[in-house]
């Protein structure tokens, strides 16, 4: 005698999906089979166990006090098989994890630096997602995440990185040729760079939040350039287009080789930082753990 006298593991699986969608046409649709088909499986399965699953309805279905049962533990058996199976995939494959950021913090902050990951975990395969959109970390796509914000997501293993310093830049031909830009309020005669586009990644901050906090109410006089990607700002500054304004953890490295310039000394801090941050159950996986520590040391060589 078999030690499970259980029906056929498709029938299961079949019921699992009729049960879930209440519908035997939008079931065969994710099976990928016929609705007979589907429909003679849940008959089948009716008459071996002598029960009604389902009661039929005019243009519906739905389960009966017995079919809710068998829903409740035939999703608990397939959950725990399907976990399991995940497991014992995961022990196999090569770990991957995925790491979203803005386009400036990938481009300048990162990718100098992800030698030395590699290095370290030649075997973690590693891929970067680049993106000035919000980043959900409940959606898949993204392990871990460059987060802005006061540190507090629910779920979320959180890690300070960098506070947020913002400050005036330039190239140090566009300062010779205007030795005039001494003070915030002189700002309003240069050619303002302004990014556009940047979602939630770069906080509130732009031309008119750090000229108002610097006491300077008026309106610009020249008109200024728009653009919707930092890399492009930060190629406008080089070539002396204008001045726009620089994230310290992307560019104090670039005035500090003296690539750019600070114009006026006056950086305005927020109250957001920026966190490395995975949900808490996928932090706990080795290789997410792996880069979740090596980013934090390397935050720390430049901090």
């Amino acid at each position: 005698m078999r030690k499970y006298p259980l029906p056929a593991l498709s029938r299961l699986h079949t019921f699992e999906a009729v049960g879930r969608r209440l519908s035997f046409t939008v079931a065969a649709d994710e099976l990928c089979l016929t609705q007979s088909a589907v429909s003679r499986q849940i008959k089948s399965l009716e008459e071996d166990l002598g029960q009604t699953l389902f009661h039929r309805r005019h243009r519906a279905i739905e389960l009966s006090s017995e079919g809710r049962r068998l829903f409740e533990a035939v999703t608990r058996g397939l959950d725990e098989i399907s976990q399991c199976i995940a497991e014992l995939r995961a022990s196999t494959d090569t770990p991957q994890i995925t790491v979203a950021a803005s386009v400036a913090f990938s481009y300048y902050w990162l990718m100098p630096r992800l030698e030395r990951f590699s290095e370290r975990y030649p075997e973690i395969d590693l891929r970067v997602l680049a993106t000035d959109q919000k980043v959900d970390l409940t959606q898949q796509g993204a392990d871990i995440a460059v987060l802005h914000g006061d540190g507090n997501w629910e779920g979320v293993d959180a890690r300070f990185l960098f506070g947020e310093r913002v400050y005036p830049i330039c190239s140090p031909v566009y300062l010779q040729q205007h030795q005039e830009l001494q003070r915030p309020s002189d700002l309003l005669d240069q050619t303002l760079l302004h990014l556009d586009g940047g979602g939630t990644i770069w906080g509130s901050v732009d031309w008119q939040t750090w000229l108002v906090q610097q006491g300077v109410t008026g309106q610009p006089i020249r008109r200024g350039i728009r653009l919707n990607s930092y890399p492009m700002i930060l190629q406008g500054v080089a070539a002396g287009r204008g001045v726009a304004l620089g994230w310290s953890y992307i560019t104090d490295e670039m005035l500090d080789s003296g690539q750019l310039v600070c114009p006026i000394e006056n950086a305005i801090e927020t109250k957001n930082d920026y966190y490395i941050g995975a949900l808490d159950q996928v932090s706990k996986r080795p290789e997410v753990a792996a880069f979740l520590q090596w980013i934090i040391e390397e935050r720390k060589v430049v901090g």
